[in-house]
């Protein structure tokens, strides 16, 4: 008898840790989120959690009109023009620090461990992990693959739907644009 209550209240503790295992296995609400800004956050607060951006530029991205605000080349998020909150969060800094410590160039392996099983998509060329955010399955987190060696190249949080085409710019793309024309030891440039 006092065997079988060992062996019982083993069994138990043994299911709680696997249910307990098995919930820290999936993305959850809180690793949707970059420094601190979430989706459908709005410009102010973007401000607030990042700074001022260098610059913007007005396009249509997955079928929005948005601003993409631009903080650098590794860092840019993506705020709806008419309602003025953040639809897409982009970072492909190699010293960025995502939740669970995630870093850049994390492998499959890690990934399962930190979010849990993926859905695995390719999208414009590129092979992504998805995670879904399970307070708002319309939240999506992509994972960019590199797609040789599969380790993580750049994070993607968005609500945008993915089916829709890419991006579109719609005004002056600014960035392109010399600031001066540059005279390279007096010799003319065009």
């Amino acid at each position: 008898m006092m065997k079988t209550k060992g062996f019982q209240a083993g069994l138990m503790l043994f299911l709680l840790l696997m249910i307990i295992s098995s919930v820290a296995l999936a993305a959850n609400p809180e690793d949707f989120q970059f420094k601190g800004l979430r989706l459908g956050d709005s410009y102010d607060t973007m401000v607030e959690k990042l700074g001022e951006p260098d610059f913007d530029t007005d396009m249509y991205l997955r079928g929005v009109q948005v601003i993409r605000y631009t903080y650098s080349a590794d860092q840019k998020i993506y705020v709806d023009a008419m309602n003025k909150n953040v639809v897409e969060m982009f970072c492909k800094s190699k010293h960025y620090v995502g939740p669970h410590g995630v870093t850049y160039g994390a492998t499959r392996a890690g990934l399962s461990k930190a979010f849990g099983k993926a859905e695995h998509k390719h999208l414009d060329g590129n092979v992504y992990y998805i995670y879904y955010n399970p307070a708002e399955p319309n939240e999506k987190m992509l994972i960019e693959m590199e797609p040789e060696n599969r380790y993580l190249l750049s994070w993607t949080y968005t609500n945008l739907d993915l089916e829709d085409p890419g991006i579109i710019i719609t005004g002056e793309e600014k960035e392109q644009e010399p600031a001066k024309k540059f005279n390279y030891g007096g010799l003319p440039t065009n």
